[in-house]
Order: C-alpha cells, then sequence, then structure tokens
C-alpha cells in the first residue's frame, strides 16, 4: 500500500507543475473573428470558447491575406484571422495577423 501511495503523490505533483511547462518555448496563436478593429488595437472573439481578447498592433506587426502584404487599415469586423501573439503574455500584442478569405459580412 505505501508504493501505491507514493505512486498516487508522485502524479499529483507532476500534474501541478505540468500545466506551468506546458505552453512554454512557441508562440500561442488566436484564431477566430474581428469584433472591433480601432487604431492600434483589435478585439478578436475566439473560435475555440468565445474569449474575448484586445490584442495591440505595431508597426512591426506583418499582417497578410495569403501571400499579400496588407496594412492595419484594411482589416474590417467580421475578418477572420489567426493572430500571433508571442508568449501570450498580457498584455497582448501581435507578431503577425493572417487574414482569412474575405467574409460575407455586409
Amino acid at each position: 500500500m505505501p508504493r501505491r501511495a507514493f505512486v498516487l503523490a508522485l502524479a499529483l505533483v507532476a500534474a501541478t507543475f505540468s500545466p506551468a511547462f506546458a505552453h512554454e518555448g512557441h508562440d500561442h496563436k488566436l484564431t477566430g473573428t474581428l469584433t472591433e478593429v480601432s487604431a492600434g488595437k483589435i478585439v478578436v472573439k475566439e473560435v475555440k470558447d468565445g474569449a474575448i481578447a484586445t490584442v495591440t498592433l505595431s508597426t512591426a506587426t506583418r499582417i497578410t491575406r495569403g501571400k499579400t502584404a496588407l496594412k492595419a487599415a484594411d482589416l474590417k469586423v467580421g475578418d477572420r484571422v489567426v493572430v500571433n501573439v508571442g508568449a501570450g503574455k498580457t498584455p497582448l500584442a501581435a507578431k503577425t495577423v493572417q487574414v482569412g478569405a474575405a467574409s460575407n459580412t455586409r
């Protein structure tokens, strides 16, 4: 029985610390729809869970649709996007914004 308790304790310790290391070392991406576009920021409603994320844009942010470069002014509410937010630390800052095919909103 002590061996079983040790294994259970070890599993609990591993489960406690694994989330802290699970997402380090790679860029985080938000996938969703633009709900707001303004000077220097966009608001994305995520597909995965419907969460709303505000992301700042800078002059270093690369915005593309396919292989075509866009400007921040070309972004529209309703555009489907994939936003690379680097380490994903608050405040979120976009490294790249990939815009999907033209939206059907009018």
